[in-house]
């Protein structure tokens, strides 16, 4: 029973969400998207690796200049009256801090802009997540499942839960309220704030949270 359940919850879901007009039934297409998120977190660490390798270079060539320049001032004229000194120095100016420039102005970005590029035709867009989000407040409706359980990911014949956070319960507010579905506005406005003021972290201030839900009750 339980099985038939998730069955029918997962049919509700896929068939009240439309993505450019077009009925996203097909969970082929979603798992393409899985695929795609996990290309996406590959190159992000790879792009991350690059800025490591060039900030420790650039942090390496700091730390050397410093404890030089250090000596250098110290007194110059001394400095300068050493022939390898005088020619070291040339040779920084000329050479190595050009270098440190060029270094500076790479970008390691580039590779993960471009493949992010790529993939972003596939993307879902805001009607997408909108439509998502409204699917999950019918399932809601049809198990009559309160906002704390589904934002614990407790729905019928589902075994691992996949949890909301506070900001997910927020944008979930969000949606109902740009919808003037004031009733789940409240709902997911008051969950959002519990787990806020239970101690999880949030991008959303509480201000924001209880301005919405203000507005929200009085509607």
């Amino acid at each position: 029973m339980r099985n038939l359940l998730s069955i029918v919850s997962w049919v509700w879901f896929y068939c009240s969400w439309t993505t450019h007009g077009e009925v996203f039934t097909s969970i082929g297409q979603m798992t393409d998207l899985i695929h795609t998120e996990k290309e996406l977190v590959q190159s992000l660490r790879e792009y991350i690796r690059a800025e490591e390798y060039k900030l420790a270079a650039v942090k390496n060539w700091a730390s050397k200049l410093d404890a030089l320049t250090q000596v250098s001032t110290s007194d110059p004229e001394g400095y300068l009256a050493h022939p390898v000194n005088a020619y070291k120095l040339m040779k920084r100016l000329n050479t190595e801090w050009p270098e440190l420039e060029s270094l500076v102005l790479q970008n390691p970005s580039d590779g993960f802009v471009a493949n992010m590029s790529v993939h972003r035709q596939y993307f879902p867009d805001a009607e997408d997540q909108t439509g998502a989000a409204k699917a999950l407040m019918r399932l809601q409706d049809t198990y009559q499942l309160d906002s704390e359980a589904f934002s614990k990911g407790k729905l019928p014949g589902v075994h691992s839960n996949a949890e909301l956070t506070v900001d997910d319960c927020f944008d979930m507010g969000k949606t109902a309220y740009n919808d003037a579905d004031y009733y789940h506005a409240v709902l997911w406005f008051q969950q959002s704030l519990k787990q806020l003021d239970g101690g999880e972290e949030a991008v959303v201030s509480k201000a924001e949270i209880l301005d919405y839900l203000s507005y929200s009750v009085y509607q």
